[in-house]
């Protein structure tokens, strides 16, 4: 157990100093050492779907706003008569486009497919972007293949900055959808127009691959310091419970402490009142520990209560039952819900399990080794009864133990 929580503690330790030094960079890192790396990248993932699914909205209505504007160019007869193909053009263009917001729509309403978000983005992310890429060419106005050409930097905005992507996937796919449209436009000998695609939807990706750099190392510092946060909250939580629980334990044994024990003491009394049940005490005292201490030395004799601890912790075993050192060489148990002979069993037991530790005692005069006196009392707790009374007469069964020759237990019953 030992071994345990100082493993926890060095891991703890260097996981901080980790989260310390990456912040400590000047130039936000877009990696992180694992397991820190894959934390954040899922971190972000849940993030990304959850923006996307809040913002969802806002990219419909940005299509619907391309979708107006589109037709718009053709609100005069005029046009519409002279350019019949380029209006055919921009509805295929649409067509796709909203095939993409479609498909985005559908996988945004099913929480089964958030694993496989970044797929369905990259996807449809790509179908638009090589429709909006290579139907400006197809144009024969050029008035139109102008305006057509901004609906490309329309979709990277969204990609970039809606989509919350990282940096490479948002790369990824623009640099990679622009990819597969040049090849498009020179299969189709359609190259006329490279130039201004060159000059939008490159340009465009690395705006747009700056911003989500900007966006990740936030997003990147921002997990950091609520990891961070949230590892210092743990340490505070940990030293906390280790506080109350040294306030409540004996430093040397391990046992309960006579605080903790005066504490769950009144707890099981009125218990027992209530539900009128027995609740049995069970005092230990050394045999001639003074004795002991001063022939084996103060050392020693904080070994032996130990080991004289470790006898009678084990006897505590259901969940209100408590072992306690009550102060110098006496010990308690406290056992609710336990009638006088059951109480006698247990010390009976505690008896033989010191005898069990055979630690040697040379100047006892009842036996080689350490033994114990033992005293036993127990009571149905009422109104006419005061707590005091359990302990008195527990106190007085001890007593009775060691004035007749010690080594022995000693009941003491009240009902």
């Amino acid at each position: 157990m030992a071994v345990d929580k100082t493993q926890k503690a060095a891991g703890w330790e260097a996981e901080y100093d980790t989260i310390r030094e990456l912040l400590s960079h000047k130039f936000g890192l877009l990696r992180f050492p694992n397991p820190l790396e894959a934390d954040v990248r899922e971190n972000m993932r849940q993030r990304a779907v959850a923006t996307l699914r809040e913002s969802y909205w806002m990219i419909f209505v940005l299509y619907l706003a391309g979708v107006g504007l589109a037709v718009q160019q053709f609100a005069a007869p005029w046009r519409l008569r002279q350019f019949p193909d380029d209006f055919q053009v921009t509805m295929w263009m649409f067509t796709i486009t909203g095939i993409a917001v479609g498909i985005v729509a559908v996988c945004i309403r099913f929480k089964q497919l958030d694993r496989w978000h970044i797929w369905y983005i990259t996807f449809s992310s790509m179908i638009a972007l090589i429709s909006l890429t290579i139907a400006p060419s197809f144009y024969t106005d050029a008035e139109l293949r102008q305006h057509a050409s901004y609906f490309v930097i329309y979709v990277l905005f969204i990609i970039y900055g809606v989509a919350n992507l990282r940096v490479a996937q948002g790369a990824l796919i623009g640099f990679t959808s622009l990819a597969v449209s040049f090849l498009i436009l020179f299969v189709t000998n359609q190259t006329s127009e490279t130039s201004m695609l060159v000059q939008y939807g490159v340009m465009a990706n690395l705006v747009g691959c700056g911003n989500a750099y900007v966006l990740e190392v936030r997003d990147r510092r921002l997990y950091l310091q609520s990891r961070m946060l949230e590892l210092e909250k743990r340490q505070l939580n940990r030293l906390s419970e280790r506080m109350v629980q040294l306030a409540r334990e004996d430093g040397l044994t391990g046992l309960a402490n006579r605080r903790h024990f005066n504490d769950s003491f009144m707890i099981e009394w009125e218990r027992a009142r209530r539900e009128q049940q027995s609740l049995a005490l069970i005092f230990v005292d050394v045999d001639h520990f003074k004795a002991y201490n001063d022939n084996h030395g103060h050392l020693e004799g904080d070994r032996a209560l130990v080991a004289v601890a470790a006898a009678i912790k084990p006897l505590a075993r259901r969940a209100g039952d408590l072992a306690a050192r009550y102060g110098g060489e006496e010990f308690v148990l406290l056992l609710p819900n336990t009638p006088i002979d059951g109480a006698r069993d247990v010390a009976d037991e505690l008896l033989a399990a010191v005898d069990d530790r055979r630690i040697p005692h040379k100047a006892s005069s009842v036996g080689a080794f350490v033994s114990v006196s033992i005293g036993v009392a127990s009571m149905v707790p009422d109104v006419h009864l005061a707590p005091s009374q359990l302990i008195d007469r527990a106190d007085a069964a001890l007593y009775a133990a060691k004035e007749g020759g010690r080594h022995q237990v000693v009941v003491n019953d009240l009902g």
